[in-house]
């Protein structure tokens, strides 16, 4: 009987032993609040879930899935999360990834924080990127002739250009010049002139590439922007609509410099077709093709 007593007391003191030091570790919990803006290298995303991990869980542990997360929120329309966590002694460190569809993660950044911290923190998709800004040519100077509307021969008032764009392309020029005489074709010179607006770290300079100036034609051209083989057999042929990127595309231009203001797909190939208006009188289109490349070291 006073073996059972004894027992029972050493019991009750254990637990009031653990209950005053959760107690104690409830008292010392420390917060904070992180907040989370997510980009990929310099554009905010919107539409990516982030996901917390306490130190334990770090990215080398079997652990770090969004499914041991111990806590998540949606980016807002701005990119934006915040989370309030607690936690116990005067600092601790978390982790904040980002996950593909396969749970796989795509980029993580840790973060250590006091008691009381608030602090803004960049999660950049693209990771720490080491590189830089170069351009590079795509088609050199070439002088195209094209036959007017009426022509009788084999060929059409319709020829293309292929642009074959390098890996990494972010951004790409075309310069242009029409003139109705072969022996006044201008000298373009638009890749030494286009990299001079170009700057290592941030690319090309838009206040410098509207300052460029090219070589006036005397007679108009009509320049299309089109993606796919389909649509330029379609527009090779003439036989029946083809589709084009507007934005790129100059109708009645005899002299000028298009900045592509299109989504590029790595190394993609598209086509320039040029067109000449005119019904009886060759043209010649003098064109010059070059790309804005991000090279990562």
């Amino acid at each position: 009987m006073k073996q059972k007593l004894y027992f029972c007391i050493c019991i009750l003191l254990c637990t009031m032993f653990v209950a005053t030091s959760c107690d104690d570790d409830w008292g010392d919990r420390g917060t904070a609040r992180i907040h989370i803006t997510v980009k990929d290298r310099s554009a905010h995303l919107d539409d990516e879930t982030v996901y917390m991990f306490e130190s334990r869980h770090a990215p080398d542990s079997r652990f770090f899935t969004p499914f041991h997360a111990d806590g998540h929120a949606v980016s807002d329309s701005y990119g934006e999360v915040t989370f309030d966590v607690e936690f116990s002694g005067e600092d601790e460190m978390y982790y904040f990834a980002v996950f593909d569809s396969n749970d796989r993660y795509i980029e993580y950044v840790a973060v250590t924080v006091v008691d009381g911290d608030t602090k803004s923190i960049e999660l950049n998709l693209s990771g720490v990127q080491h590189g830089y800004y170069t351009l590079k040519s795509v088609v050199n100077q070439t002088l195209m002739t094209i036959h007017g509307l009426n022509y009788a021969g084999d060929a059409n008032n319709r020829n293309f250009l292929t642009i074959k764009l390098p890996r990494n392309t972010e951004r790409w020029f075309y310069a242009v010049s029409a003139t109705s005489q072969q022996n006044v074709a201008p000298n373009l010179r638009f890749y030494d002139a286009l990299s001079r607006c170009v700057d290592i770290d941030n690319g090309v300079n838009s206040d410098a590439l509207s300052s460029l100036y090219v070589p006036a034609g005397d007679i108009d051209c009509n320049i299309y922007l089109i993606k796919d083989n389909p649509n330029l057999d379609v527009f090779c042929d003439k036989s029946g609509t083809f589709e084009y990127f507007t934005t790129a595309t100059r109708v009645n231009i005899n002299s000028g410099i298009v900045d592509v203001d299109e989504p590029v797909d790595d190394g993609a190939t598209w086509y320039l077709g040029l067109e000449n208006p005119a019904p009886d009188n060759d043209i010649f289109i003098t064109i010059e093709v070059c790309a804005l490349v991000w090279v990562e070291e």
